[in-house]
């Protein structure tokens, strides 16, 4: 767990700045929870990049900072940094409402492990673990 680093909340997610990038980094399914999987995410988060808000497919979701660090707003928590070597737990409907990397000159990446309904991945991919809030979803993922 962090070190519990709070700042203020940002402005309101801004389309105009970069995307980070999604990769599978791994993906099975749970023999001794039948109709789950675990799937892994590497999050690869370009200087100044931002995810628009969202939630993930009613999935437990594990997170750790791989290197650089992440601004996150989950529900209505306050808004935390977490830096390389970090971790944060995000219940079943958790609204992500930040998800941004902190440096406007450094990368930052992290892992993502879903515990998901394997049907939701079977039938959408990866992309359909990432849901972006109504007024964000013309946003490519």
């Amino acid at each position: 767990m962090g070190h519990d680093k709070t700042v203020p909340d940002p402005p309101k997610y801004d389309r105009s700045r970069p995307l980070p990038s999604v990769e599978l980094a791994y993906r099975n399914k749970l023999p001794n929870c039948p109709g789950k999987s675990c799937v892994g995410l590497l999050v690869t988060y370009p200087p100044y990049s931002s995810t628009p808000p969202h939630r993930h497919a009613g999935a437990s979701v594990s997170a750790f900072v791989v290197e650089g660090a992440v601004l996150c707003k989950m529900n209505n928590e306050p808004t935390r940094v977490f830096e390389q070597g970090e971790s944060w737990f995000e219940a079943p409907g958790c609204h992500h409402k930040v998800s941004d990397n902190n440096s406007l000159t450094e990368s930052a990446k992290l892992l993502a492990t879903f515990v998901v309904d394997t049907d939701v991945v079977e039938k959408g991919g990866i992309v359909a673990l990432v849901e972006y809030d109504e007024e964000y979803r013309d946003i490519p993922h």
